[in-house]
């Protein structure tokens, strides 16, 4: 959902929309790439100029979300799109989740008729900051071909990126979560996440998806044991806690080159 403010201020920036692939503070592009396990695969790919960001599925307070429309393809029955983990940016406007310099989306692509190509075609807004923030659209069309695999180096970009997508298990992930609890606090309201693992305070992150009207912090540790960690998270915007209990939530924890997705239902 789009932030209250960001959308006050996006309207007063529509003006310069039209000008923003002129200032080159992004570029973004389609490609294609192997099929994969019978699934046709493609990428998405945005490079940022340095110090400038983009945004996450779930931007934070301060971002904006991607918006894809892919009503103009050809023989196309889905496209489902990967999320690589993102990080979060902290300023006077408040926290924002995302990625800097370059970010990949894998897509799954999947033709309505598998014998024939699709003309995949997608109309894309999104936004990019720095020290202002810019609205950013863009059309952008390519064929994909069954017969087609995309180049070496497409191919070796859009793996990079597809292995930063967090999972619920295997190599590479983080110990699960095994307890998920709201705390009412005279301080504020507090998230409590239980770790069944040791993860480091200092490189641990923690997004939470599935209550848009709250606003959930960046993550402090508040117990480390050898074999499970303990985060709290700040609520803001949230007056009444029983609101959160028995809710599904979706988190995202990142922790160094680690990630991982777990849905949990709350105590």
């Amino acid at each position: 959902m789009l932030n209250p403010l960001a959308f006050v201020f996006f309207l007063m920036l529509g003006c310069v929309s039209a000008a923003a692939a002129a200032l080159d503070h992004s570029a973004a592009r389609l490609f294609q790439a192997r099929a994969h396990h019978g699934a046709w695969t493609a990428g998405l790919e945005i490079t940022l100029a340095e110090g400038w960001k983009t945004y996450w599925r779930l931007p934070g307070e301060s971002g904006v979300p991607p918006q894809f429309d892919w009503s103009g393809s050809t023989n196309l029955a889905a496209v489902t799109i990967g999320w690589p983990a993102p990080r979060r940016f902290s300023d006077a406007a408040g926290d924002a989740i995302g990625y800097h310099d370059r970010v990949v989306l894998p897509l799954r692509v999947d033709p309505s008729d598998p014998h024939k190509p699709v003309g995949l075609s997608l109309s894309l807004f999104y936004a990019v900051c720095k020290d202002i923030c810019i609205p950013v659209q863009e059309k952008l069309a390519i064929e994909i071909d069954p017969r087609g695999q995309g180049s070496a180096a497409d191919q070796a970009l859009l793996d990079d990126f597809a292995g930063r997508i967090p999972s619920s298990s295997g190599t590479g992930s983080l110990p699960p979560i095994h307890a998920l609890r709201v705390i009412e606090s005279g301080a504020g309201n507090i998230l409590e996440v239980s770790v069944a693992g040791k993860l480091p305070a200092e490189s641990t992150d923690i997004f939470v998806e599935g209550y848009p009207k709250a606003n959930f912090r960046k993550p402090s540790a508040v117990e480390a044991m050898e074999d499970a960690s303990r985060f709290r998270l700040k609520i803001d915007g949230m007056t009444d806690v029983a609101a959160l209990r028995g809710r599904e939530l979706t988190l995202t924890v990142t922790s160094g080159s680690r990630s991982l997705v777990q849905t949990m239902i709350v105590e």
